[in-house]
């Protein structure tokens, strides 16, 4: 029987939640960090949340199929004997039993069946390097039904309740579904709101970017915003955090253009946020205006960049700003 989105986002949300603690549990502290093949760093955080995210789903859903970020084999052969019996008394912790490192390499490469109707999109720490700089970054969930974004949670654990209140609580929860809206819930208790996004005004357009300058060009997105009339700003925020700004109403353009001619997103970077903002009233596309297709595997192989707005008439804009800034450049 198929799952409702009630039972997704309620595993989904169990899942985040025990993540956040499993973050805030290694900040407290200094990260390991370990180096993966292509440069990028992992700590036993990303391992640890992925361990307890896939213990969720495959309790609930077992023959759910799973595509996520990390893999064992690199903990494995990295984190050593103190890397691994640290990350055992991480996961134990986290989940009041005592748990072994057999176990735990279990979850992380859990897998499910591929074919599923469902298939879950998991990205344990989006935003490594933020993570390890104390800043922004999110712990991803995102849900396919049959290769379509259909629900998922997106947890933001350092990002300000109010942007407009830095220093104020942190830690906000963004969860939506197909046809029921996004909700921003305060993740150590508060008011849980809908929330919307509509803005027309080009003028007054707050544009996000990512901090890494190698996940973009970010001499395009000013171009971009030079051509289409954009005024309000550009921001750079690590990570998937920047689809619950622009879906809080914080920001009305996103845009990730590609960083380099063979490069392809992987959907684990994008499935949460797409449809948190989406049922916040966004569109996300690629910076040419094409759907994302997300049924081509890992990564998003047809598509060129990602862009989200807040509506339909400034994605028209960004759109054509893009094609402006990329047209000078070629001429």
């Amino acid at each position: 029987m198929s799952a409702s989105s009630t039972q997704l986002l309620n595993v989904a949300r169990r899942a985040g939640e025990r993540a956040s603690e499993i973050c805030r549990a290694v900040l407290s502290g200094t990260p390991m960090s370990l180096e993966k093949g292509d440069k990028s760093p992992v700590t036993l955080a990303d391992y640890g949340c992925q361990a307890v995210i896939l213990r969720e789903i495959a309790a609930a859903f077992p023959e759910h199929h799973i595509v996520a970020e990390e893999g064992s084999l690199h903990l494995k052969e990295s984190a050593g004997e103190e890397g691994a019996q640290h990350i055992v008394e991480l996961v134990s912790e986290n989940l009041g039993e005592k748990v072994s490192f057999d176990q735990v390499c279990g979850w992380i490469d859990h897998q499910g069946n591929e074919g599923a109707e469902f298939t879950w999109s998991i990205d344990p720490i989006d935003g490594t390097k933020g993570f390890l700089r104390r800043e922004q970054y999110a712990v991803a969930i995102g849900i396919l039904k049959n290769g379509v974004p259909y629900a998922g949670v997106l947890v933001c654990p350092n990002l300000p309740v109010d942007l407009n209140q830095p220093d104020g609580p942190r830690g906000v929860l963004y969860v939506a579904a197909k046809g029921e809206g996004t909700t921003r819930v305060p993740l150590d208790g508060g008011k849980e709101i809908s929330v919307t996004t509509n803005a027309t005004d080009l003028n007054a357009c707050r544009v996000l970017g990512s901090v890494e300058s190698a996940h973009g060009d970010p001499n395009l997105v000013v171009a971009m915003m030079e051509h289409a009339g954009m005024k309000g700003g550009f921001v750079r925020y690590d990570s998937q955090v920047k689809y619950g700004i622009l879906a809080d109403g914080n920001a009305e353009v996103y845009v990730r253009p590609r960083s380099r001619p063979d490069y392809r997103e992987n959907i684990w970077d994008h499935v949460a946020g797409v449809i948190v903002a989406e049922e916040a009233g966004g569109k996300v596309t690629d910076i040419d205006g094409k759907p994302l297709d997300f049924t081509l595997g890992n990564k998003l192989v047809e598509n060129r960049g990602v862009l989200a707005t807040a509506s339909v008439e400034i994605h028209e804009a960004a759109v054509a700003g893009i094609r402006t800034a990329e047209a000078a450049v070629e001429a």
